[in-house]
């Protein structure tokens, strides 16, 4: 039996306005196959994603949120969740 899917590393921040922002990570590989990856905000999901980026919006403008991803396998093996990244909004406009 494969051990668990390694947690998806890298995460970077991009693209940061009031309201939105881009997360990329790098692509996971594991035998079984990667069916998605989990985005947690502030340790609640907001979101999967099959690609190693997720765009996230309706964000508070000049807020600090902290991002983690956890990869799922195609017969549902989770990996742990990724280091946290943080980042801060813009300013409102």
């Amino acid at each position: 039996m494969a051990g668990l899917p390694n947690a998806p590393a890298n995460l970077a921040t991009s693209n940061v306005t009031d309201t939105t922002l881009s997360l990329t990570w790098d692509a996971v590989s594991y035998e079984a196959g990667i069916e998605h990856y989990e985005i947690y905000r502030d340790g609640a999901s907001v979101g999967t994603s099959t690609t190693a980026s997720f765009d996230d919006t309706g964000l508070t403008a000049d807020t600090t949120y902290q991002y983690q991803v956890k990869a799922i396998a195609t017969e549902g093996t989770e990996s742990p969740l990724s280091d946290a990244v943080s980042v801060t909004t813009a300013p409102a406009v």
